[in-house]
């Protein structure tokens, strides 16, 4: 069963219906693995709001990073992070993740916010999204927000679940809105069976195995 970081949740969500599908078929195929491009702005975040390490640390840091691409990306993050963190103050804290599993059990979704904040008596667990090339659906993103704050056991679970959009200095708060949960249902069961029909392509793509006479497979 893929397991889907929430921003790669995020990409999912905001594809058009062919790319959607072709990005379940690479998530269905065996596959080593892929580069995260946004690992380090994640550990540098929350160095940067729950340990209060100071930015230009964490930006001259950022100079061992071999792809460029990818260090412009993560400095414009923290600095993008640190104003908005000037411009709210609020008492920063470290808050449990969650693990998603949809109803068909076709694919999950692992929360790991980047940080908590204290906010006007509520406990606010927060995810950063740094990708400026995908724009951002607020529908599809307060239904993500749904999902995953529908996983959190009592014991644990925040006040409210949020998406702070660095490029455009957006923070989304599922509290915000009317309740998502039938929009999140629907998306869920939605995508439960995109996953079931793009296994059964896969399943037909791969050729049988030759059967000899002797009704055993070939051997090539």
């Amino acid at each position: 069963m893929p397991t889907f970081g929430f921003s790669a949740f995020l990409k999912l969500l905001s594809l058009n219906p062919r790319p959607q599908r072709r990005e379940v078929r690479v998530r269905l195929s065996p596959s080593t693995g892929g580069y995260d491009f946004h690992r380090s702005l994640r550990l540098k975040s929350a160095r940067l709001m729950i340990d209060g390490e100071e930015l230009q640390a964490l930006i001259d840091e950022a100079s061992d990073l071999g792809n460029p691409a990818e260090r412009r990306s993560l400095e414009a993050g923290l600095r993008q992070l640190d104003a908005w963190r000037v411009a709210n103050p609020g008492q920063v804290l470290a808050v449990q993740s969650a693990l998603y599993v949809s109803p068909s059990e076709e694919f999950k979704i692992s929360f790991l916010p980047d940080f908590g904040y204290r906010l006007g008596g509520q406990t606010l667990a927060v995810h950063v999204w740094n990708t400026a090339t995908v724009p951002l659906s607020a529908r599809m993103t307060y239904a993500a927000l749904a999902l995953v704050s529908a996983a959190y056991t009592d014991g644990s679970a925040p006040d409210d679940v949020a998406v702070l959009s660095l490029p455009d200095n957006r923070l989304l708060r599922l509290s915000d809105v009317p309740d998502q949960r039938e929009l999140a249902a629907n998306v869920a069961n939605n995508l439960d069976r995109l996953f079931v029909s793009v296994r059964e392509d896969i399943l037909g793509s791969i050729e049988p195995p030759d059967i000899r006479p002797g009704g055993s497979p070939g051997i090539l």
